[in-house]
C-alpha cells in the first residue's frame, strides 16, 4: 500500500506515512492535488476582458482507502478536510493566436482533522497555507463549432512549493515540489437549454525537494452536461477523472518501489460523479454547487466531495 494523501482541491497535498499494525507502509510519493470537480458548468467561458474573482470551497470526507489493486484496505484511518481557494483572474485585451491573453493566481488554505480508531492518528501541520499557483492562458470566446456557440481556453499553470511544510508532521499543506499543469477547457452551447463543458489537463511533477522521490505524470479531467430549468438556474450532471500514466520514481528509477517494497503498481486513479446546480447572478456572476461520490479508486482514499464555486466579475 502506498503512502496516503488527501486531495481536497487545487493547491493542497497532505502526505501521510502510516505505521500500520504489523507492518510499515511504503513511503511512496503521492500525486500533488489538482482540479477535481472544482469547475464544471460554463468552465470554458471567461466573460469580458477585465478582472474576475473566483473562490472555491471543497470538503473531503474519507470513506475508505484502496490499495494498488483497487481493493479496500483494513485501515480505520479517517481524514476530513475543508479547503478554500482564492483565485484572481485577469483577462487582457492583448491578442495572442486570435485569442485574449490572461493571467491567474490561486492561493489555497485548508483545515484538516485526522483520526484512527485502530491506532494512533497522524499528526497534522497546524499551518494552513498551501502552494500558490500561477497561470498564463489564452481565451477564445464567442467562436463556433458545428454551427454552435463555442468558447475555450488553454492554460499553463505552475504550482510553487511555498506552502507550509515541516517533516515533523505526517500531513502538510504543501506538496514541497514544483508541478506543471497544461489544460484545455471548453463549453459548447448545444442550444439555449443544453450545454456541455469539459476540462482536460496533463500534469508533470519534479522530485520532492530534499528527496529523490518523484510522483508520476498524470491526467485529470472534469466533464458536465447541464440543462436550463429557468433563465438563471441550470441543473447538471458532473464528473471528474484522475489517472496516473507512469510509475512513481526514486532517483530516476520507476521500478524502485516494486523492488524495495513489493508495490508493483504505484499509479493512482479515481472517478467522481454527482449532481450539480448553477445559479447565474446579475452582471455575469455564477454560483455552482455539486456533490461527488468517488469510485474506481486505486492507491488513494475514496470519499464524498461536496464543492462550491463562486465567480464574480470585478468592475463594470
Amino acid at each position: 500500500m502506498k503512502a496516503l494523501s488527501i486531495f481536497t482541491s487545487i493547491g493542497f497535498l497532505f502526505t501521510l506515512l502510516l505505521a500500520m499494525p504489523g507492518h510499515i507502509s511504503a513511503q511512496d510519493p503521492v500525486l500533488p492535488p489538482t482540479n477535481l470537480g472544482l469547475a464544471n458548468v460554463f468552465d470554458g467561458i471567461a466573460g469580458k476582458p477585465g478582472f474576475l474573482y473566483q473562490s472555491y470551497v471543497q470538503v473531503f470526507q474519507t470513506r475508505d482507502i484502496y490499495d494498488q489493486h483497487g481493493n479496500k484496505g483494513p485501515a480505520s484511518l479517517k481524514i476530513n478536510s475543508v479547503a478554500t481557494l482564492y483565485q484572481l483572474i485577469y483577462l487582457s485585451r492583448i491578442r495572442v493566436f486570435s485569442g485574449n491573453l490572461g493571467f491567474t493566481v490561486i492561493l489555497p488554505v485548508a483545515q484538516v482533522s485526522a483520526s484512527n480508531a485502530g491506532g494512533v492518528a497522524p499528526s497534522v501541520n497546524p499551518k494552513a497555507w498551501g502552494d500558490p499557483i500561477l497561470g498564463t492562458a489564452v481565451q477564445w470566446s464567442d467562436k463556433k463549432l458545428f454551427g454552435k456557440a463555442f468558447s475555450h481556453r488553454t492554460e499553463l499553470d505552475v504550482s510553487l512549493p511555498l506552502g507550509a511544510y515541516n517533516t515533523a508532521y505526517n500531513i502538510n499543506p504543501s506538496a514541497h515540489l514544483f508541478s506543471f499543469g497544461l489544460y484545455h477547457t471548453f463549453t459548447l452551447m448545444l442550444d439555449q437549454k443544453f450545454s456541455v463543458s469539459s476540462r482536460n489537463q496533463v500534469n508533470y511533477n519534479t522530485h520532492i525537494i530534499g528527496t529523490k522521490a518523484q510522483p508520476g505524470t498524470f491526467y485529470n479531467g472534469n466533464f458536465s452536461v447541464d440543462y436550463a430549468i429557468l433563465p438563471s438556474l441550470r441543473i447538471a450532471v458532473a464528473t471528474y477523472l484522475l489517472a496516473q500514466f507512469n510509475q512513481d520514481r526514486f532517483d530516476g528509477h520507476g521500478d524502485y518501489y516494486a523492488a524495495q517494497y513489493g508495490i508493483t503498481n504505484t499509479r493512482e486513479r479515481v472517478v467522481g460523479y454527482g449532481p450539480g446546480l448553477a445559479y447565474f447572478l446579475p452582471r455575469g456572476g455564477l454560483i455552482e454547487a455539486k456533490g461527488f461520490l468517488e469510485t474506481a479508486v486505486q492507491n488513494r482514499p475514496a470519499g464524498f466531495r461536496p464543492t462550491l464555486r463562486a465567480a464574480i466579475p470585478l468592475g463594470k
